[in-house]
Parts: structure tokens; sequence; C-alpha cells
């Protein structure tokens, strides 16, 4: 995460939604921008909802300390964590098993795909 120089504000709704993006399609139920809690004109603070595949619910907070948990319902502040992540990826990995688990399917999953399409090419280039 880039972090704003001293008196510099970050656009941190933008990069919330970057992280969100970064977030591959499958490994989490639902990931948006909050609608409720998130101020267009204040980009100081960015509010990200979560549900993994095992439906546990996350409202994040993004902000220039990082990434926190700070509900365990959608457009919820009301429990905030101490703790701060550097990444989304490292709040979901320390803080969601199944996010781990559907990580590593995904993974899986594309690691597969790749050693087909090589055995598929050596196969055609033995012909």
């Amino acid at each position: 995460m880039s972090q704003p120089s001293a008196g510099e504000q970050g656009d941190f709704l933008a990069e919330a939604q970057l992280a969100i993006n970064d977030v591959g399609d499958g490994i989490v139920a639902t990931k948006q921008l909050s609608k409720s809690l998130n101020n267009p004109t204040d980009i100081s603070t960015a509010y990200i909802n979560i549900k993994s595949k095992a439906n546990k619910e996350f409202c994040i907070e993004l902000s220039q300390q990082g990434y926190r948990i700070v509900g365990d319902h959608f457009d919820d502040k009301s429990q905030p964590s101490k703790i701060y992540y550097e990444s989304l990826q490292a709040l979901l990995t320390n803080e969601s098993k199944s996010y781990v688990n559907s990580f590593a399917e995904s993974l899986q999953q594309k690691l597969f795909a790749a050693q087909h399409k090589i055995e598929q090419e050596q196969d055609e280039n033995d012909q």
C-alpha cells in the first residue's frame, strides 16, 4: 500500500476499489465498497464489505494506518480492531480460514490448467 506523505490525503476510496479488484473472483462470496459508510467528499477513509465463502461478514476500514476490521456485519463499524494490516490479502489471510482455502484451491486449479496446456502443446509438437 502506498502511504501518502505528510499533509497529503490519499484517495483511499480508489485504493479500496483496487484492493477489491485484486481479490480474485470466486475467492470470497461478496466483495464491495460500502454504499452507506463511504463518503465521496472524504476520501481519507474507505470501507469495504467482504463476505467469505463460509458466510462470515467483515466490514473493513482502509485509512492511512492500513486495513483493519471494524465490524462483523456489512456497513457496521461498531467493533474496530486495534490490529492494522498492510494489505487486504494479509488481513483476509489472518482473519478468514475460508479465504486461505479458497485462494489455495484457485491457485491449484490454475496450476493444473497450466500443466494441462503444456502437456497438450508437447503432444502437438510430438506429432
